[in-house]
């Protein structure tokens, strides 16, 4: 068959009109693929252009009528670039939406002519708010890079200074990698509940300390029963502390970095005992504090004060390697305690081979103060007799 130049049936001989019928069937069913436009142009007709490899149809009988949408090779489709305002893949019921071909290798995608979102090589923007909603289900918003060696970051940005991100929230690549939250600029950043929650800390899937809806940092577990409403306390069960170093002035982060020891104190009640890790080093004697509203069936301490001094028994010592003491070759003064507690009780805390036993001081200087009252007083019944024997 030809390719009929164009669809009228000339005037000729029956073999001449039957050859031009059959030209212009055959264009019809083949949609008029013969590799060039055909010559006569008809609006609205299909062409099928073997040249371009493209179907398409005439919207009017000029060249520029033309529009090819369909492969011939594959079936793929193909369209206008469109706009915001006319997107080129579009709705019966609303030409304003669809899709469109907004530069070189992006799409965009506009809603009732305006752009909400541009899918672009290597990144998609959205123009308008994003909410993840999943009916029935868990709603999740995932950043995944499926490989090892890069990081999920999830940027907000809200200035010109910062343009590439002012808050970042990124996982490094790896399995045991960092965690981090990057914040930008002089402002807070602040870490809020809006109604009265409190903000909990955990590690290893355990909550350790929580920031109470009052303001006080606890640990989870504590007994506080005002730690809820004491602004700005802190509650500790222990709290980490550095070593020191002789040359540390308590003012040089430099002069010591050790952080292997905890530091704790404990109230009993009467007593607030000082622990260095498991080890009780002191004690805040509860003497000291000597107000008469504290204290009930006050009476004369009714002991022989000479007596007990006399049993006790003063002794110099050096430390040895023990617990958390490092032996040294100074030597010190003082007692035993566990001696102190046969003639002073109330001056040992602790039983011996129990603990480290500490001694208090106000017992002591009690029973020291009583034996130089029954020395001041003999010394006077003394002073009486020699008078009184000078007289006579």
């Amino acid at each position: 068959m030809a390719k009929p130049n164009d669809f009228v049936i000339d005037n000729a001989s029956g073999a001449n009109v039957r050859t031009d019928l059959n030209n212009v069937f055959e264009s019809i069913v083949q949609n008029h693929g013969y590799g060039s436009v055909p010559t006569t142009k008809v609006a609205y007709m299909w062409y099928a252009n073997t040249v371009s490899g493209r179907m398409g149809f005439y919207k009017n009988p000029t060249s520029g009528g033309r529009h090819e949408f369909i492969s011939l090779a594959d079936g793929n489709f193909f369209g206008p670039d469109g706009s915001a305002g006319t997107p080129s893949y579009t709705f019966t019921n609303s030409a304003s939406t669809g899709f469109y071909r907004s530069a070189s290798n992006q799409i965009g995608v506009s809603v009732n002519g305006t752009k909400v979102a541009e899918f672009k090589a290597d990144v998609v923007e959205f123009a308008e708010n994003v909410t993840v909603t999943n009916t029935g289900s868990d709603a999740q918003f995932e950043v995944n890079t499926n490989v090892n060696n890069l990081d999920a970051i999830i940027d907000l940005a809200a200035d010109t200074t910062y343009s590439d991100h002012g808050l970042r929230l990124r996982r490094i690549g790896g399995a045991d990698s960092t965690s981090e939250i990057r914040h930008r600029g002089t402002g807070n950043l602040e870490l809020t509940t809006q109604e009265a929650a409190p903000i909990v800390f955990s590690t290893t899937n355990t909550n350790r300390f929580q920031i109470k809806s009052g303001g006080s940092l606890v640990p989870i577990g504590s007994s506080f029963a005002n730690a809820s409403v004491v602004s700005g306390a802190v509650c500790g069960i222990g709290f980490g502390t550095r070593t020191g170093v002789t040359t540390d002035s308590g003012n040089s982060n430099a002069a010591s970095t050790s952080t292997s020891n905890l530091f704790n104190f404990y109230w009993d009640g009467n007593d607030a005992y000082f622990y260095i890790d498991n080890t009780r080093l002191g004690h805040i004697d509860a003497g000291t504090t000597s107000d008469y509203r504290i204290k009930r069936d006050i009476t004369t301490l009714a002991v022989d004060g000479i007596e007990r001094i006399k049993k006790l028994r003063p002794v110099t010592f050096k430390y040895r390697d023990y617990d958390i003491y490092k032996q040294s070759e100074a030597v010190h003064e003082g007692f035993v305690a566990h001696e102190v507690s046969e003639v002073i009780p109330d001056a040992c805390k602790g039983r011996k081979d129990e603990g480290l036993q500490i001694i208090g001081i106000a017992p002591i200087v009690a029973t020291l103060t009583k034996a130089l009252q029954e020395s001041v007083a003999k010394i006077e019944t003394l002073e009486t007799k020699v008078a009184a024997l000078e007289a006579s």
